[in-house]
């Protein structure tokens, strides 16, 4: 599959892609912050299931699922990912085995960029490196890590990564959204009444189409991220 140009994520009845400018430039580095509960797993989760069923290959790493969780997450969401498993268009990572200490958890960045397996397919997902940034890191790991995502991008591979920033040392932090060419904030809103979950653009470099920058969303079971037709303010 052709790495230039736009990745398409559009999947039937589902909005995204025209929302997000037609596709995902190829080279993005995307960064979604946002709080607990704003739907940063669930964002992720949606862009997976596009880039997969438009052909595309992705590592997706997980702190929070084992592989197991993981596939019933997907499925709940209607998102079925068994046969991308089984093919190997899909390989997932469970970070559950760092969490022992802090020691493991600081190794797990050279780890991450020294493995080469995971940064083979088309798109690479890390949901979430909260964990891993929540402790002073060296500087001269930010910086590397800093470079190796921008040479990953340079290949076209796609990167994204999750990160609640309450929980993020603050200069690394600030590195990252420096390095990102697309900056989407997630929160959740009040609007008529009730609680709305609503992502902001905040930077998109190299939008190849017109894009919406506040997009509103909900989850239904089975059916997964809907994007809302009102505007929230």
């Amino acid at each position: 599959m052709g790495m230039k140009g736009l990745l398409q994520i559009q999947i039937p009845n589902d909005e995204l892609h025209r929302r997000l400018g037609g596709g995902i430039p190829s080279g993005s580095i995307i960064l979604i912050e946002g709080d607990r509960g704003t739907g940063k797993s669930i964002f992720a989760q949606r862009l997976l299931y596009g880039f997969l069923k438009n052909g595309y290959t992705a590592t997706y790493v997980s702190s929070q699922y084992t592989t197991v969780d993981f596939i019933r997450q997907m499925e709940s969401l209607g998102y079925g990912i068994i046969e991308e498993l089984i093919k190997r268009r899909l390989l997932f990572v469970s970070t559950y085995p760092l969490f022992a200490s802090l020691t493991d958890r600081e190794k797990f960045l050279p780890r991450f960029m020294s493995e080469h397996r995971l940064w083979e397919p088309n798109v690479i997902i890390v949901d979430s490196l909260s964990p891993f940034i929540s402790f002073r890191v060296d500087d001269e790991l930010i910086k590397e890590f800093s470079t190796h995502l921008k040479r990953m991008s340079s290949l076209g591979k796609v990167i994204l990564m999750t990160v609640n920033p309450s929980e993020a040392e603050p200069e690394f932090l600030k590195i990252l959204e420096e390095a990102s060419t697309m900056l989407i904030r997630l929160s959740v809103k009040v609007f008529g009444g009730d609680l709305k979950n609503s992502a902001t653009i905040v930077k998109y470099n190299n939008a190849e189409g017109i894009f919406q920058r506040i997009i509103p969303f909900r989850v239904e079971p089975k059916v997964g991220f809907i994007v809302e037709i009102a505007a929230v303010v």
